[in-house]
């Protein structure tokens, strides 16, 4: 890392010597009949800014560097546009013409280290905008997530659940907040991921290994929350959102506030409350104690200048979550609208304060990031008094990369990245799961990529270094009885794991009709603290759970190809993929009985998975204000010993959507209509001591628009979900095996008010 910071100072007084307050200005038209476009977004991804065009169509962005940037062009309506240009060598303004359709295929991704159109991208990347999450918001931001193609989730009831990308879950899946990874003990089977969709501008999803780029954690993939765009100079903005679920009476309001001076200062405020009571089942059932709450704080604020930027960011969130007990079904459920918070539950706090900086040389750049995460988990069960589980994390990590410009067409990125985390657990907690330990990552890595007429190639190398050092010496350890693996007489153990990675892909786009994409990456994952060393009754769970210290790290080779072909009225595309995976670990349960609690195991075997998506569009060029769209899903697990399956694979799945764009009426502009259906297919390929489930039937409808208020627009967006209020189990959730049924019909309203 001294060696890329004594680069950045090296040229930084250079950088800042080259730098000119470079301005760009254009114009936004329809392309058919030549009239400006009001309204229109322009969005610089690499400096998170954007303008939006006047009553004219016309735009300028003032304080940009020298260098080459890209310009993500956007309306409701139109086709989204992408180009990449240098202002300073911009002599004239910019036109950018739009063409009318309700489906769009071209949008700027940073996700893979490189910012670029999603359909260049060698790495699969899905995206999911914010206006997705308010047309159909959800209880867990992770449920919003869930509807992509290939990612599902594994839940314990509304408000906990985790991502599960293309069969991978748990530590496999690499989450990003603030462009910090994001550790909050998410290995529990009960722990959710605990991320809000406050100030979040944008939702990007790598589905497939991205351990070259992010490291440890990355082998399934990655879900990247990115933040809402800074505001433009000169400009305060803000809005409110407020949002009523009928099922469990939820209630969500957030509060937003940005600004940004002339001189480059820019900051922004926001916060927001949920609180929900328990579920009602298709059958109209209470399912008692899913109630939870939660309070998210986020405020920031930075710099920038045309020698780049920098920013600081501080987040807090606190959740208090309900946790149904497999005895106490019926005792837990109390009268219809009880908020009050009950026995077991889960209080997790989180702080997180990062920083980024970018830095221009010319045409490099070094970006800095980093983080530091602090997270307090209790899990509590018999009194309010006495925390059961107790765990406290504290996680700083680093990642400092130097963008080179080798050629016109070829960049390369060296960095090196790492995070030192901390785990202790409460000292006066009545039950000890895992031991303190301390993890130290450190790796350092290397990507090229060569982006030129129709093609792009990219590909790197990395290695990487983690030691885990197990502490169990304290006293409230050894009063309680824990017990390392081994038992060592000075009660502490040490492991290390190391290895490099590789990974290749590439992009082919030979006309606008065809694009071939594909990619093979080396992913690995190091064991977390639980699959180590863990021995002890977990709270929330009913179980006792033992971890394995002898277990290797997981290590996959994945292989990705994806084809789309587009023509005037339909787009068709698809993507297989096939998951190599040695020593995959997972939880079985066993016949032993500790007390009155079932010993589940952590086991280890090489595994595979494989599978595919596909989705047809249809965007008739006549009628332009119909889109409908058809998408099927598919992941195979298995054993690669006796070809058993692997436990928690999500069903097949066949989702449909059909889009209404309707004209505007009265008050109203921008009405829309969509109806979604989702056919989940029987789970008949369930893994030993795991039951089949069969599958359902999920009818949806989402219909708002907007209502002028003076100068500004009220967004209205009511959605529902399971209309046809089916009773049903899914086999991702963590409910099923105590037959607990997941949500019946709900209705959402959410209502924004900017101002």
């Amino acid at each position: 890392m001294r060696f890329v910071i004594a680069i950045a100072l090296m040229f930084l007084y250079t950088g800042i010597l080259g730098a000119q307050d470079i301005s760009l200005t254009g114009r936004v038209l329809d392309k058919n009949t030549n009239s400006p476009i009001p309204g229109a977004s322009i969005f610089i991804p690499e400096l998170n800014r954007g303008v939006v065009t006047d009553l004219d169509g016309k735009f300028i962005i003032q304080g940009l560097p020298d260098r080459n940037i890209t310009l993500q062009v956007t309306f409701v309506g139109y086709s989204n546009k992408v180009q990449t240009i240098r202002p300073g060598q911009f002599g004239r303004d910019l036109v950018v013409e739009l063409e009318e359709s309700i489906t769009n295929f071209e949008e700027v991704v940073i996700s893979g280290a490189y910012v670029m159109s999603k359909e260049s991208s060698p790495i699969s990347i899905e995206k999911i905008n914010r206006t997705e999450i308010l047309k159909m918001p959800s209880p867990s931001l992770m449920s919003s997530i869930a509807r992509t193609p290939g990612v599902s989730e594994i839940s314990l009831g509304p408000g906990i659940s985790k991502p599960v990308i293309r069969g991978l879950s748990f530590s496999r899946v690499l989450s990003l907040y603030q462009g910090a990874r994001f550790e909050n003990q998410q290995w529990g089977a009960d722990h959710g991921l605990g991320l809000a969709e406050t100030g979040i501008g944008d939702i990007e999803l790598i589905k497939g290994p991205a351990s070259l780029i992010y490291g440890s954690g990355a082998m399934a993939g990655v879900v990247n929350l990115i933040e809402e765009k800074d505001a433009d100079a000169g400009v305060i903005e803000g809005d409110a959102n407020l949002r009523f679920f009928s099922n469990s009476l939820g209630l969500r309001s957030e509060v937003g506030v940005k600004g940004a001076n002339e001189n480059g200062f820019f900051w922004s405020l926001r916060g927001a409350a949920e609180s929900h009571a328990d579920y009602l089942d298709g059958d109209g059932n209470a399912v008692g104690n899913t109630r939870f709450n939660t309070q998210n704080l986020k405020a920031g604020a930075g710099i920038r200048r045309s020698w780049g930027d920098t920013r600081i960011r501080y987040t807090y969130l606190k959740q208090k979550l309900g946790i149904l007990e497999e005895d106490e079904l019926d005792e837990l459920v109390t009268t219809r609208g009880d908020r009050s918070i009950q026995l077991p539950l889960q209080d997790v706090t989180d702080h997180f304060i990062n920083s980024e900086t970018n830095i221009y040389l010319r045409e490099d750049k070094i970006k800095a990031t980093f983080g530091y995460h602090l997270n307090f988990r209790e899990e509590v069960e018999d009194d309010f008094d006495e925390v059961d589980l107790g765990l406290i994390s504290q996680n700083f990590m680093y990642d400092v990369k130097y963008y080179k410009g080798l050629t016109p067409h070829l960049e390369a990125i060296v960095g090196v990245q790492g995070f030192y985390l901390r785990n202790i657990n409460y000292e006066d907690a009545g039950e000890f799961l895992i031991p303190d330990a301390v993890k130290d990552d450190r790796s350092v890595y290397a990507l090229l990529n060569y982006n030129k007429d129709k093609w792009v190639l990219q590909g790197g190398l990395r290695y990487d270094y983690r030691k885990v050092t197990a502490d169990a010496s304290a006293q409230h350890f050894v009063d309680y009885g824990f017990i390392l693996p081994e038992n060592p007489t000075d009660r502490t153990l040490e492991r290390t794991f190391d290895g490099v990675t590789a990974s290749g892909g590439a992009t082919y786009r030979p006309n606008s009709t065809w694009r071939f994409r594909m990619n093979v990456a080396q992913g690995f994952r190091a064991p977390d603290l639980a699959e180590l060393f863990s021995n002890g009754p977990h709270p929330g769970t009913s179980r006792f759970e033992r971890g394995d210290a002898s277990f290797g790290r997981e290590q996959n080779i994945q292989t990705d190809f994806g084809v789309r072909y587009s023509q005037t009225n339909f787009t068709l595309s698809g993507e297989v993929f096939y998951n190599h995976v040695d020593n995959y670990i997972f939880f079985a349960p066993t016949d032993e009985r500790v007390e009155e609690l079932t010993v589940w195991v952590f086991e280890q075997a090489d595994a595979r998975l494989y599978g595919g998506e596909m989705e047809l569009t249809i965007h008739p060029s006549s009628m332009k204000w119909i889109a409908a769209s058809t998408g099927y899903s598919a992941v195979i697990g298995q054993r690669r010993s006796d070809m058993s399956f692997l436990p928690y694979i999500p069903a097949f799945q066949w989702t449909q959507t059909v889009d209404f764009k309707l004209k505007n009426t009265g008050y109203i502009k921008n009405p829309y209509i969509s109806i979604l259906g989702n056919w989940v297919f029987d789970q008949n390929r369930s893994a030993p001591l795991e039951d089949d489930t069969p599958g359902y039937y999920l009818l949806g409808l989402n219909v708002g628009g907007s209502v002028p208020v003076g100068k500004n627009m009220l967004d209205v967006f009511v959605s529902g979900t399971n209309l046809l209020n089916r009773t049903y189990l899914d086999h991702m959730s963590l409910f099923r095996p105590f037959g607990v049924n997941q949500l019946g019909r709900n209705v959402a309203v959410n209502v924004r008010i900017p101002f």
